[in-house]
């Protein structure tokens, strides 16, 4: 079987924890004959105590890139309240270790409490060699110059690679990439809405094919919940209003 054909899904059981949190997510990445293609879903689902889901917003950020490597997180949306694009956004210089470096230092910053779930991708050039890496707190970094890593098992992007034979275009990737995760989401909640595509080519910058990612300059996870409050965001309830409305004030009062 040509070693591009070999696809590593990353399949992790989430630990027990406390509290309200966040997370979820599709992330994948693709190295192509032209580039490096790094794509997520933007859903970020809130979960109480024991795990159950109780409501979901869409639009946020998956995807974290600067001038170098670029990052991709599942399974982690917040950190002690604090919405992790925001701490990425505080710590910058985390962005500029090498590709096969970069998880690392993300790791030492995650919380013990929540991080058995996590998965992490990073994506960049190696000495010139296109490379993407990932890695979760409980297993060894994998790094490969060929392939691709996802956060979730798609037969079906096994299955488009397979009929194509050869290594894809960064556009035949990112639009077998958006093909899977919009699939995958018809059957798990936690994934869904906007599909962010991030191109990365050598020796040159960064390229958002779709739906860049952004934050609104949001700090906490209570920043998102105000906003949904004032009518800006919508979180949708997974089972009643009333519910959510219990669990939102809960987490973050009034």
């Amino acid at each position: 079987m040509p070693r591009f054909l070999i696809s590593i899904a990353l399949l992790f059981i989430a630990g027990q924890e406390t509290g309200y949190r966040s997370g979820g997510t599709f992330i994948g990445a693709i190295i192509c004959e032209d580039g490096i293609i790094v794509a997520s879903d933007s859903r970020t689902t809130f979960m109480d105590g024991s795990g159950r889901a109780f409501g979901y917003v869409d639009g946020m950020p998956k995807i974290y890139v600067q001038g170098g490597p670029a990052v991709a997180m599942s399974g982690l949306t917040s950190m002690e309240g604090e919405l992790f694009s925001s701490f990425v956004r505080r710590n910058g210089y985390l962005l500029e270790r090498p590709v096969d470096e970069i998880l690392f230092g993300f790791l030492v910053w995650l919380p013990l409490a929540n991080s058995n779930g996590v998965a992490m991708i990073s994506a960049g050039f190696a000495d010139g060699t296109p490379t993407i890496c990932a890695k979760s707190p409980i297993l060894p970094q994998s790094c490969t110059s060929s392939g691709y890593f996802t956060s979730k098992n798609s037969p079906t992007l096994r299955e488009t690679f397979t009929k194509l034979g050869r290594i894809p275009k960064t556009n035949e990737a990112a639009a077998a990439l958006k093909a899977a995760i919009e699939e995958y989401s018809r059957t798990d909640p936690t994934v869904g809405g906007p599909v962010s595509i991030l191109k990365l080519t050598k020796g040159a910058p960064a390229q958002w094919l779709a739906n860049p990612a952004t934050d609104n300059g949001w700090t906490r996870v209570c920043d998102v919940v105000g906003e949904h409050r004032r009518g800006r965001v919508r979180i949708v309830p997974l089972g009643t209003q009333q519910e959510l409305d219990l669990h939102l004030n809960a987490a973050c009062p009034k």
